[in-house]
């Protein structure tokens, strides 16, 4: 017969208890004495809140960046204003802009009728056999000069305004505000024909030697900046389309579903947040173990971004890929990339946060492991202080922690860190600081006051 018939044994890892107040198992978390149905119900209601509210969350944080990066001018423009430095991206912007100039000022056509009233003893083939070569030759050197041109420091101030015009004028039309920005015939345009007047502005002779007589391409200043359509015409003497040298963004054709959409987008975010507060604070309150509940809960966040951002990945890929063309596809990739690393970088401190609070509650439910740590930190059998090596670190852990400091100022200094590296040099820098804390308590006995 047992010397303690009190004590009772876990019937799912043997642990013995003899404190008759503690109901579950400390190492296991199994009932130890016995668990009525309404403390079932309590448990298996608690796990189907906490998978709601995983669910929930990350259904939050996906809404709230695609709201925030469509939505949000100086977000939109952050991350899509650096494709403009993609090869790519200039090399399919570079033919857009090529085709466009071609097409709208009738190359082909004026070069045929040029050569047309040039005697036919003046040229050594007909004028027909000659037309085909001169206009490809004219579009290999405006491509050229335009590709050089979208490649050079200055066109990226002129795509960032254009961007955030572009976009400001297409938000304030989808939240309804005519006051503020208006439809251009039938679309809102990213505008490029600045960049377009520079490629015109040095091609000025082959253009002069094209419509026959002396071509003058404006200067564009602040002050003629929305006129450049106007004053190339002029020039030209030719009449440009509407979208020349522009980019269509947003039809107005979608203008009614767009506003819908983006009211809805809107109640839609707002909802998931009191949504994910709402269930978790439910979860914690039915949980019987809110300290486990917290921990399931922060490792199912981050399990659920995790997917996210793997999914993410997915979906650029098949993006880019049922796009045609090797330069479109490339560019879109280009586009997509950034648009989507966007959303990692967003997600990984709440990744990260989510570990955090996962392994907080962990060990914050002191498992056996961690309590026979501190026990043996305590009583000096973790880490003998009679060592060299150890004493040696105790009695000089001030210098040491010194250097630590300076060697994580020089790495943060002098590289180029992203969120989560940043957070790892931090969580290292931390650790090192109290191991070394607690040496030098060890050796010294002396209370740490720096």
């Amino acid at each position: 017969m047992s010397e303690h018939p009190e004590t009772v044994k876990c019937p799912k890892c043997g642990r013995e208890e003899a404190d008759p107040a503690v109901k579950f198992c400390p190492t296991c978390g199994s009932s130890l004495r016995g668990e009525p149905g309404r403390m079932k119900l309590r448990r298996r209601l608690t796990g189907l809140l906490v998978i709601l509210t995983v669910i929930s969350l990350v259904t939050t944080v996906v809404a709230a960046w695609a709201r925030a990066v469509v939505l949000d001018t100086n977000r939109f423009v952050a991350t899509v204003g650096p494709v403009i430095d993609d090869p790519s991206v200039q090399s399919s912007l570079s033919v857009r802009l090529t085709d466009s100039i071609m097409s709208s000022l009738q190359i082909e056509e004026r070069v045929s009728n040029a050569l047309a009233n040039v005697g036919d003893g003046d040229l050594p083939v007909s004028p027909a056999l000659l037309a085909g070569p001169i206009t490809q030759g004219i579009e290999d050197a405006l491509l050229k000069r335009t590709r050089q041109l979208i490649a050079s420091d200055a066109v990226s101030t002129i795509w960032n305004q254009a961007l955030r015009t572009a976009h400001e004028r297409a938000v304030a039309l989808l939240r309804g505000d005519a006051t503020n920005a208006t439809i251009e015939g039938d679309a809102v345009y990213l505008d490029l024909l600045p960049v377009v007047n520079d490629v015109l502005a040095q091609l000025e002779q082959p253009l002069s030697d094209i419509f026959g007589r002396t071509i003058d391409i404006p200067t564009v200043t602040a002050a003629n900046a929305d006129q450049v359509a106007t004053l190339l015409e002029q020039r030209l003497g030719v009449d440009l389309p509407d979208d020349f040298g522009r980019v269509k963004v947003f039809e107005s054709d979608a203008l009614p579903a767009a506003q819908a959409a983006v009211v809805t987008v809107d109640r839609v975010v707002y909802l998931l947040v009191a949504l994910t507060m709402l269930l978790a604070i439910a979860s914690i309150l039915l949980s019987t173990r809110r300290l486990r509940t917290v921990l399931w809960l922060g490792f199912g966040v981050a399990i659920g971004l995790i997917v996210v951002r793997r999914l993410a990945l997915r979906l650029d890929d098949m993006i880019a890929g049922r796009v045609t063309g090797e330069t479109n596809r490339n560019a879109v990739e280009a586009v997509t990339s950034d648009v989507f690393q966007d959303l990692r970088n967003f997600t990984t401190l709440l990744l990260v946060a989510a570990l955090v609070i996962g392994v907080g509650a962990y060990l914050a439910g002191r498992p056996p492991w961690l309590t026979r740590t501190l026990e043996r930190a305590s009583d000096g059998t973790l880490i003998p202080r009679d060592t060299g090596t150890v004493r040696w670190i105790g009695e000089h852990a001030v210098v040491l922690r010194a250097g630590l400091i300076v060697i994580g100022a020089l790495v943060l200094l002098f590289t180029d860190l992203g969120w989560a590296s940043f957070i790892v040099v931090l969580v290292l820098a931390a650790g090192g600081w109290f191991l070394l804390t607690y040496l030098r308590d060890r050796v010294t006995g002396e209370a740490d006051v720096a």
